[in-house]
């Protein structure tokens, strides 16, 4: 009828706008389009989450009281805006968020005492199928950004939920963990507050997966939000702030040091090895710096929308890290690798802490190489299917693992005032191998990953083996950070 030819001139119409505006901040910002729109969806995803501030005051305008009447306008904002966004990034893809909600959700209703083991195998089975089909890792290494990266984020989500659904039918509040205490789901939610869990918009392109639990306390103000949430101001912008510097430091290095002109520079096998690391060293220090800056616009708009609140802390001061997914500073100061993972993407690590790692590992038993092999395998497998991937996690298993061991070591061999002598040069070796191994990373092909190793000797391999053998000769048996 004449409405509906209406309505479908109009959203061509908007839809004919968003692509110019893509095209002419493509050009501006000598970007592809793809990232182009990632960009412009990470820049929407604050102004989204002031509506939500503004939405509890109209309602309260509105004399709206009820806790679930505010909670069903919340979900309801957070799901029809989010899937605007990620049409917007990613047109029309995004019908997969559907599928893959509508999979996990309705294993969730037919099968609760397993639909963890089923959920987290079929969720990963269809991120690999993508990864193979999409070809995600050659996009990504040349500029590009598709929707693969919002299925792993949903990847995370899917699978959280059905085991916290899973262990509140199969195990025993005394014998769970104090995650577990934390997070388990006794009822299955909400078709509405499971697809707004979702498609949360100020987290939906980029991440972090936010916990369903901590999610739908902010929907109904309860828990830490049972008081209200204080000013977020401050918090907002010291946020926003850091993530501008992040990008400033990006932009500095990118403009000197590329892919191009370092890992696939013709001219790479003149250099001398101490200029080949120096430049594997920049290069990461830059590619790093994107992603701070990314993750920060994630936290901050977070932030302005309320739920990045996470309470106080032992001195009454306001925590804003419920969204917090990097931690620059911490990265950057980090002594040994095992340290890297706890201030770099925080939740990705936290989920493979909990639903991998602790959970591969016999109740009684401590966790060792073993496990952190596992863990390591599963986060490759979700990055994509490329050697580099593999060929990075598995490396950085076993750089973790000597990590472990020299803390043990430096904790109860080294006396607290000669500890210096020993962080400075571990300090140095962790961040310029790290850079090394990163090259897997970044370059993912297997022949480009083993030159790139190769023609800096394998010296990080070489330096991870001398730790993991000092480790095992001098530092004594237990419990480790």
């Amino acid at each position: 009828d004449a409405r509906g030819r209406d309505a479908r001139a109009m959203l061509d119409g908007v839809v004919a706008a968003w692509d110019d505006v893509v095209r002419a901040t493509s050009v501006a910002i000598a970007m592809p389009r793809g990232s182009t729109r990632f960009l412009l969806a990470l820049a929407l995803a604050p102004a989204i989450g002031l509506g939500f501030p503004a939405l509890d005051r109209a309602l309260r305008v509105a004399g709206v009281e009820r806790d679930d009447a505010r909670a069903r306008a919340r979900s309801a904002y957070a799901l029809v805006t989010g899937t605007m966004l990620s049409a917007a990034a990613f047109g029309r893809a995004t019908v997969v968020c559907a599928h893959f909600g509508a999979c996990a959700y309705a294993t969730m209703l037919a099968t609760r005492r397993r639909c963890g083991y089923v959920v987290f195998a079929g969720s990963f089975a269809y991120l690999m199928r993508y990864h193979f089909v999409a070809d995600t890792a050659t996009a990504w290494k040349s500029g590009e950004v598709d929707i693969s990266g919002l299925l792993m984020v949903l990847v995370l989500k899917v699978t959280a939920c059905a085991l916290n659904y899973q262990d509140a039918a199969t195990t025993k509040a005394s014998e769970m963990s104090e995650f577990q205490n934390r997070r388990h789901l006794k009822r299955l939610p909400s078709a509405l507050d499971y697809a707004s869990w979702l498609m949360f918009p100020c987290t939906l392109v980029s991440g972090p997966a936010i916990e369903f639990r901590d999610y739908s306390d902010w929907l109904r103000d309860r828990g830490v939000y049972a008081r209200g949430t204080p000013n977020r101001v401050a918090p907002a912008t010291r946020k926003l702030l850091g993530a501008i510097a992040c990008l400033g430091i990006y932009q500095a290095v990118a403009m000197r040091y590329t892919i191009e002109n370092t890992y696939l520079n013709p001219s790479w096998a003149q250099y001398s090895l101490a200029e080949r690391i120096w430049h594997v060293y920049v290069y990461g220090q830059g590619n790093r710096a994107k992603y701070y800056f990314v993750w920060m616009m994630a936290d901050f708009a977070a932030t302005v929308s309320g739920l990045g609140f996470s309470g106080y802390d032992a001195m009454g001061k306001a925590r804003w890290d419920t969204a917090a997914n990097i931690y620059p500073i911490g990265v950057e100061k980090s002594v040994t690798l095992n340290a890297i993972p706890l201030s770099w993407n925080v939740k990705t690590g936290l989920w493979l802490r909990h639903y991998v790692y602790d959970r591969v590992t016999p109740k009684g038993k401590k966790p060792g190489l073993l496990q952190i092999l596992i863990t390591q395998i599963v986060s490759g497998v979700w990055h994509g299917l490329h050697a580099g991937y593999w060929l990075f996690f598995v490396s950085s298993a076993f750089a973790v693992n000597a990590g472990r061991l020299m803390y043990r070591w430096k904790q109860t061999r080294v006396p607290e005032k000669y500890r210096v002598l020993v962080d400075v040069p571990l300090w140095a070796f962790t961040h310029v191998a790290l850079n090394y191994l990163c090259a897997a990373f970044i370059l993912v092909d297997l022949k480009q990953c083993i030159q790139s190793w190769s023609s800096m000797h394998y010296f990080g391999h070489v330096g991870i083996a001398v730790l993991l053998v000092f480790g095992a000769v001098f530092a004594p048996r237990g419990s480790s950070k």
